[in-house]
This record gives structure tokens, sequence and C-alpha cells, in this order.
């Protein structure tokens, strides 16, 4: 194996210096550069000029700061006709040795149902924006060397129900369930293999990240319940039960899928390969819990004991995607999004707007499905999502973020663009552990 010169900046350790590439003067394409993932990968290949020279960034919203010399935003709607996708390329000079597609869209979920619970409906428009790039692709004859497909840890059924743990890239697909990930996968080989072009898919877990409203994300659904019950003058409640509080759940920061992302595409052993992506750092939410109400000096509570105090949902498919057993079942004494809905709770966070000077497009109380539903279906959970990265270890990768300072950093930037009240520079207590 040739050695390999890592570095470290910030918060990230194992970093992939890329010396070889360094002044290759490569171009890129971001698809759904305004993202959570889509904009940290735009920031990541743009400290690197000499290595990039140009990116493009696509995406319908114009991005959230300054882009710096190397970046040209792009306003494109993927969900429009393929020609004229193209045709806007072609007109804007667009050729690309790499690409990089993380454009999402979440339809509205069924009427009284869970977040993602219009599979339907989601894979059909999702399958629709790669169909639509990758046409564009070929009428702007902007064809590149490597096409990365970011997917994520859904991949292996965590929203439906226990999976084989530790997640692998080897796992076979769970098909009890329509899961547009896979119908994707299935068109970019054919692609690829027609076009003779690398792929990569990668598979985050729930993500870290501070882009101005994307309602995927966990951290802000998590700092807005903080700061509300902080305003209230109440403790931080926790409305799993006992293995919800337990369940090692790996998470994913933006920035390390950034690196991870253009790692990937540059590594030789990795094309054709998909590649989990987590920050490699344990985690539960039990052992996170006291830290959280510390940063935002609050007392906090554990999970209720008694059977009386919860309520059960229990998940449609049996057996689960671990291939055996009942199905998943989730226990909640409360929910974030009920929770959001309380006069009390509503009135605390437009004091919060009002005194702060908080921004924002949507107001995330009044859709409450997006920016806190995602936080129930990742606190809930009583499942592990354990997520290997063993496959990218022996590839070379070696990037790790604790996911405490990944949040931290997440929570404070989100405070720096008026998304959250700025309450992480005030008195901090320390951390303390019931019972200790």
């Amino acid at each position: 194996m040739s050695p390999q010169t890592i570095f470290s900046k910030g918060n990230f350790y194992g970093l992939p210096a890329f010396l070889e590439h360094d002044g290759k003067g490569y171009t890129a394409i971001v698809a759904g550069a305004s993202g959570i993932t889509g904009a940290y990968i735009v920031q990541t290949l743009a400290e690197s000029p000499s290595r990039w020279k140009k990116i493009y960034a696509l995406s319908r919203r114009p991005p959230q700061s300054a882009l710096l010399g190397n970046v040209e935003h792009i306003s494109i709607d993927l969900l429009d006709d393929p020609q004229d996708i193209g045709s806007q390329l072609l007109e804007r000079g667009v050729k690309a040795d790499y690409v990089f597609f993380a454009a999402y869209i979440q339809p509205p979920p069924k009427q009284n149902e869970g977040l993602w619970s219009d599979a339907e409906e989601t894979e059909r428009v999702n399958v629709l924006l790669l169909k639509n790039f990758l046409s564009a692709l070929e009428v702007s004859q902007s064809l590149p060397r490597r096409f990365l497909l970011q997917t994520g840890a859904k991949h292996y059924g965590v929203h439906i129900g226990p999976t084989l743990t530790p997640m692998e890239e080897s796992d076979p697909r769970y098909l009890r369930e329509r899961n547009f990930y896979f119908p994707q996968e299935d068109i970019l080989w054919d692609w690829c293999k027609k076009h003779n072009i690398g792929w990569n898919v990668t598979r985050p877990g729930f993500i870290v990240g501070a882009v101005r409203d994307a309602a995927m994300n966990i951290v802000h659904g998590l700092a807005i319940y903080a700061s509300i019950q902080k305003e209230l003058g109440r403790k931080l409640e926790f409305p799993g039960d006992i293995a919800a509080w337990e369940a090692e759940k790996h998470l994913s920061s933006a920035s390390l899928i950034g690196y991870h992302a253009e790692w990937a595409v540059l590594t030789e052993g990795a094309e054709n390969q998909a590649l989990n992506i987590s920050d490699d750092s344990m985690f539960t939410y039990g052992k996170f819990w006291p830290v959280l109400a510390g940063w935002y000096d609050l007392a906090y509570k554990t999970p209720k004991l008694e059977a009386a105090d919860f309520q059960t949902v229990t998940m449609p498919r049996s057996p689960p995607p671990r291939g055996f057993g009942g199905p998943g079942s989730i226990k909640a004494s409360w929910s974030f999004e009920g929770w959001a809905a309380k006069p009390e709770v509503k009135e605390a966070w437009k004091k919060l707007k009002d005194q702060y000077g908080l921004i924002g497009e949507r107001d995330p109380l009044e859709n409450a499905k997006d920016y806190l539903g995602i936080v129930d279906i990742d606190v809930l959970g009583p499942w592990g999502r354990s997520i290997s990265m063993g496959k990218n270890r022996k590839l070379g990768w070696h990037g790790y973020v604790d996911s405490y300072d990944a949040i931290f950093e997440a929570i404070t930037k989100l405070e720096e663009m008026k998304m959250l009240p700025a309450f992480l520079g005030q008195r901090q207590s320390p951390i303390h552990y019931h019972g200790y």
C-alpha cells in the first residue's frame, strides 16, 4: 500500500491531503448545491482552488452565502425537461471532470402519517430528478470521469425497523418496502456502464450540519427544542424509553461527508464502490442528553419507566429489515412534533424570534413535521444504527469527527445564521450524569 498524507482541521481529524492532485485544475458539478450536504461538498471543493479550478453549483435556490471565486451558481430545476436543462448547461459552457449528485425532494407525507409515509411519490420524484440530470449531461455533452450519488442509511431500512447491524455496504436490499435509492442506483450503474464512467454511491446516516432552511436537519430541531425549554424555564425532557436512550446511533457530519465525497471520487481503489460515511464516533442519546442540557444550562430528565407512560407505535413491516422476528415498535411518552403545537411553545418561539432577530423562509413550528418530525424519528427509534466504516478504512479513509463537536459547531453556525437564538455563548453547565 502506498503511503498517505493526512491532516487535521479544527474538529476534523485524519483528512486526506491529495498532494498528487494539487494543481490539476479539475472541474465539478454539484447538483443539489443548496441542500444540507450539497452546500458542504461545494465548500470542501472550493477550499482547494488549485485542485478544483471550477465548481458549478446547481440548485433551485440561490446559495446561502457569498461564493468563492472558483464557484459558479446556476439556478436549475431538475424536474424540468432534460433537453432544457442540458441546453442551459451547454449555454453556460459547463464541463465537469467529476459530478456530485446530492439533490433530493421530500414530498408531503400522507394525511396523518409519518414524514416518509408516501414512499411511492418519494420514489417517483427523486428517480425523475436523477434521470433528468443524467439525460441533461448527455445533451450538454458533459460526461464526467466519475459520478457520485449520495443516498443514505435508509438504504438499510433504518426508517422501517431493526436492521442487520452493523450496517455494511454488502448487506442485501430489503424489498418489502419501496425505497427510491434502489432504482436510483440501478439507473446510475446502467448509465455509467453505457458511457464507461466510474461511479460511487455514498450512504450517510442522520446528518449534522448548518444550512439555511434545510428541513432534514436533526440539529436544528434539537436546538429549537432546547432553546424553547430554556425560555420556558423547563427541563430537557426525553420522550423515548430506555431502549431509545441506550441505542447506539451513528451520525454523519455534513462537513465530513464533503471531505469523504472528494476522497471517494479521487481514490482509484474506491471506483465503482458503494461507501458508508459516518463520523465513526460512538453516540447514544442517553450519553448526549446531559451534554445538550449542559450547553443550554438546563436540568434534564431521564426516560420514564412505567409502561403506562408510553404510547406504542408498531411498524408496518414484518419481518423487519434484519430479516426475522416481529415488526419494530417505538414507545413515546410524547413527541417533538406534538410538543411544537402547544400554544406556550409557539408563544415562546415567537418571543425568541423577536428578541434575537431570527430569520428563515419557513417557520419550523408551523412546519413541525419537517423540522421536528425528523427529530422524533431519530431520537425515538429503539434499534441501533451502527454504520460500519470498515470498507472505507481498508480503502484508505481515516476521517473522523467527534459527533458532539460536530453538533456544537452546527448549532453555533445556525446561531450565526440567525436561525437559532444565541445561547451557546452564554454560561454552560458541567456535564452531570444522573445518579453520579
